[in-house]
């Protein structure tokens, strides 16, 4: 065993740092936030803030010891977790919840930024841009092209004083970060479909791949919607009814049959490898269905401590509409947010 091995197998309190992509903190903010047990933190506040964040050596110190790279230098943000227990498992845990927590953080550009421009937040230089190179011949004319095209998303996230007012007044994330810190006394399966189900928002926002990104919002929508076993398409159009069915879009949008057209596009890449049906135009929507359903679940998250309470509410409102009675059971609190889109939205990410 080399002397690395030996440091990680020792027991003790642990503090992890590691340098994060795609975030950035604008002027006017405090730049730092903490999504459950990570804080995400500038480099320049790092210096000011590391003995609350449990460093007992200056930065500088460090910078010293370390001064064959640049660790704390080529970096902006950084991401701090403290821990106990063996290191080597330590270490597990601690790229495990950064990577989830990057997650989260990545699901505030739902509503708030646009796809084309979202960013993919990563640990160190994991999923950072690059480029690729292909030629072309043409083998009739004798002509060719070297080409080259950078790939990946290479815009931030930036923590500004408009991203923070958003999210107080307009936005599900607050109280999503509430949820998830264990504010509420929720089910515990229900607190992790909600949870689980923002991982892959989050996870959505940030790709790259069009049928992925469609696939995580898929499986998002109906890990908040449907128990195992249920009619998916009889239940999911019922149970977004709930809380934008009273909405004019429903009907002249025909939010019901592009509901019953995602989820059998969701089965033909599931079950038959078929991806290429899947467009941007259905990517939109499913953003527009999790943003609306997230949005309404957060905020009414009291009346539904658990998945029965959510069902049992949309079953008692499609009961109304069947019977031709006046809505009342659907709270005015219930809002419909409908992003308004621009040609280049539609674009192929």
């Amino acid at each position: 065993m080399n002397a690395l091995e030996k440091i990680r197998n020792l027991k003790g309190k642990w503090l992890f740092i590691v340098p994060i992509s795609g975030l950035r903190f604008l002027k006017g903010v405090t730049q730092e936030i903490k999504v459950k047990d990570v804080i995400f933190v500038s480099r320049k506040r790092l210096v000011f803030v590391r003995k609350r964040l449990g460093f007992t050596d200056p930065i500088s110190v460090l910078r010293d010891k370390f001064s064959h790279d640049d660790f704390f230098d080529a970096a902006d943000n950084f991401a701090i977790y403290v821990t106990g227990g063996s290191g080597k498992v330590a270490e597990k845990n601690f790229l495990n919840a950064v990577r989830s927590e990057i997650k989260i953080l990545s699901l505030s550009q739902l509503g708030w930024g646009r796809r084309q421009n979202n960013a993919s937040l990563c640990v160190s230089n994991e999923l950072r841009p690059g480029h690729r190179d292909h030629l072309m011949l043409n083998l009739t004319r004798g002509d060719s092209i070297l080409s080259r095209q950078v790939v990946g998303k290479y815009g931030t996230l930036d923590i500004s004083k408009q991203w923070k007012e958003h999210h107080k007044k307009h936005s599900f994330f607050n109280g999503l970060l509430e949820i998830y810190n264990g504010k509420y006394a929720l089910s515990q399966k229900w607190r992790d479909d909600i949870i689980n189900a923002s991982l892959l928002g989050g996870e959505s926002q940030s790709s790259t791949d069009l049928p992925h990104a469609f696939l995580w919002n898929m499986i998002a929508i109906e890990t908040l919607l449907t128990h195992q076993g249920d009619s998916y398409l009889d239940g999911l159009p019922n149970r977004v009814r709930a809380f934008i069915g009273w909405t004019a879009d429903w009907s002249s949008a025909e939010y019901e049959s592009k509901l019953v057209r995602v989820y059998k596009r969701r089965c033909e890449f599931v079950h038959a490898g078929r991806s290429d049906s899947v467009s941007m135009e259905d990517l939109l929507f499913t953003d527009t269905v999790l943003l609306n359903v997230l949005f309404n679940i957060v905020r009414h998250i009291r009346m539904f401590s658990c998945k029965e309470d959510l069902i049992a509410f949309s079953n008692k409102v499609e009961a109304e509409r069947i019977l031709g009675l006046k809505p009342r059971l659907r709270p005015k609190t219930v809002v419909f947010i409908n992003p308004i889109y621009n040609l280049k939205d539609f674009e192929n990410l």
